[in-house]
């Protein structure tokens, strides 16, 4: 019998500490492709994820959408018979206080390898574009993929935006995410996306910390 390349138990091991599929398959030395179709062969099918929870068939559809993408209210939308936009609203805060909803979408995220500590790596990446809608785009995918931060809290970029109103929210992005990074420090996690986590947080200090002097800076012209 042919010997596995990779062993299941170190690629979950390595799968639950944020590692990409990409670095997985360069420490077993197989292709991404081999470590993405063994991921899906050890994790619960996207079916069975929503079925061991007891999901009532509005709340899968749900599930799905958010997975999709989408924020609550969108969510509800799609998978509810609601009156009003309001509804909705509330509806999708409900939901998302359920610790079984936000489990079954955190599962079926890995499952499509888009796992938490994945976007994070991901988010870092485009927050430090130079373009700041794009870094604010990527929070807020972010916010609506798993309802983290507070619910419906989107950013409208549509809207007309100061220069300060970008420094602001950039110093909020750079804040969350430190926290985040933080926290997975805490837990043992000491990489993201193959990046230091402790450099990754001596360098958000160092953004931060400029970030507030510009925001002060710039504060006093408009008050001028």
């Amino acid at each position: 019998m042919k010997q596995r390349k990779t062993d299941d138990n170190l690629l979950l091991a390595m799968l639950k500490q944020g590692k990409q599929q990409k670095e997985i398959a360069q420490f077993f030395k197989v292709s991404p492709a081999a470590v993405c179709k063994r991921i899906k062969r050890l994790l619960p099918k996207p079916q069975e994820v929503l079925d061991k929870y007891n999901l009532t068939d509005q709340q899968k559809r749900f599930v799905i959408e958010k997975v999709r993408g989408k924020t609550n209210t969108q969510a509800v939308l799609a998978s509810y018979e609601v009156n009003s936009l309001q509804s909705a609203k509330v509806i999708g805060s409900q939901l998302m206080d359920k610790l079984e909803v936000k489990m079954a979408i955190g599962e079926l995220m890995d499952y499509h390898g888009m796992g938490r500590s994945y976007r994070i790596g991901r988010l870092k990446n485009h927050i430090d574009n130079q373009d700041p809608v794009v870094s604010l785009k990527a929070l807020d995918l972010s916010w609506r993929l798993d309802g983290s931060y507070a619910p419906e809290k989107h950013i409208n970029l549509e809207a007309k935006m100061t220069y300060l109103d970008i420094l602001h929210q950039r110093h909020g992005v750079s804040l969350s995410l430190r926290e985040i990074l933080q926290q997975m420090k805490d837990s043992g996690i000491e990489e993201v996306d193959g990046k230091k986590i402790d450099e990754e947080l001596k360098a958000l200090d160092e953004e931060i910390q400029q970030l507030q002097v510009e925001i002060r800076k710039r504060q006093g012209w408009e008050a001028n």
